[in-house]
């Protein structure tokens, strides 16, 4: 890597603020389901101890694991599974895991279906990770949640991180988890997520070099074009990375994966198709073949460039989506990529 390529990955790293130091690895299992081709477990984990001064209790994880039938000895690749965001904040891992939701995001359930030993966590203020009683499937309330999530990403600008900094971080140590399975090979782990959870995969891929592979569904979008004056809608201020725009913007964090696979998938109407919307949708794309063909270079100059894919569909409508043709040529990407090791 280039002098200047490692200025901007410190630079980049610093971006996502302050991260603490991870808790040695363990954890507890809730409950065992079997299912045909292994069992589900539901697991708590530590992500990080409370913080006196603002008197914020211990950060708990809940996951749903997947574990394939195997052999003794036998290691299988491993998959971390992220949801996505949207109004149903008390899903989360539930999604990913085919619990309940959008059948087209049980993207988790169908990858162990597959083969792979799959982690479905809660991301922070999600489902089981919200400081409300009860903090169940039973418990809906997305604009209460909202402003939960808004406080407690303040309490982390207050020790100098930032929201995305503290997904990497949940993740990194649900990576830490999956490595002390002796089913698992650490070489062969890959992330995956839809709209959200999709843009975390990237930075996750940036921020841990165990991940050895990335699919992002609907998720990567240049967030300093998200935050323009003539963005289509407006976001919440605490969903900034600060000092972003002074570094670079999204793209570098997906060139910075090189060379490893990465996979991202847009749809081609995600705004909608009527002339109100329309012109935001093609700027959508055009916005992701920017940051495609900005990240390429980095990729060509490991000579890797079939390393990046992106899939650009109309599959139903070309929503904002991970519809069945798109989800099976991404699934066929990463059996080719992390089974033929």
């Amino acid at each position: 890597m280039a002098p200047s390529d490692e200025n901007l990955r410190a630079s980049l790293a610093r971006v996502l603020g302050k991260m603490p130091t991870r808790p040695n690895s363990g954890f507890k299992v809730l409950e065992s389901v079997d299912l045909p081709g292994g069992r589900r477990h539901k697991n708590e984990y530590l992500a990080e101890t409370g913080d006196p001064v603002l008197a914020t209790p211990n950060d708990y994880i809940r996951a749903y694991l997947f574990e394939p039938n195997h052999k003794s000895g036998q290691r299988l690749p491993a998959i971390v599974a992220i949801h996505q965001d949207g109004p149903q904040s008390h899903i989360g891992k539930s999604e990913p895991a085919g619990l309940i939701g959008d059948k087209n995001l049980f993207y988790g359930l169908e990858l162990f279906q597959r083969g792979y030993v799959v982690i479905c966590p809660d991301r922070f203020y999600h489902a089981e990770r919200r400081r409300v009683v009860p903090n169940d499937l039973t418990s809906i309330n997305a604009e209460r949640d909202l402003d939960l999530l808004n406080h407690a990403i303040g309490q982390l600008y207050l020790q100098g991180r930032t929201a995305f900094g503290k997904k990497v971080y949940d993740l990194t140590v649900t990576t830490d988890i999956l490595e002390t399975l002796d089913y698992v090979d650490s070489q062969r782990i890959a992330a995956i997520g839809h709209s959200a959870g999709g843009h975390a995969a990237v930075f996750f891929l940036f921020a841990d070099p165990r991940i050895k592979l990335g699919v992002s569904s609907c998720g990567l979008f240049s967030m300093v074009r998200f935050f323009r004056e003539d963005a289509r809608k407006r976001c919440l201020a605490a969903l900034a990375l600060p000092g972003l725009e002074a570094v670079g913007d999204s793209g570098d964090y997906l060139a910075m994966s090189a060379p490893r696979p990465m996979l991202l998938t847009r749809g081609l109407w995600e705004w909608g198709q009527d002339p109100d919307e329309a012109p935001f949708s093609k700027a959508n794309v055009q916005e992701t073949r920017d940051m495609e063909a900005h990240a390429r270079k980095t990729y060509l100059q490991y000579h890797v460039g079939d390393n990046l894919k992106v899939i650009y569909f109309d599959e139903n409508d070309g929503n904002h989506d991970f519809p069945p043709q798109v989800r099976e040529q991404s699934y066929k990407w990463v059996d080719r990529h992390l089974k033929a090791t």
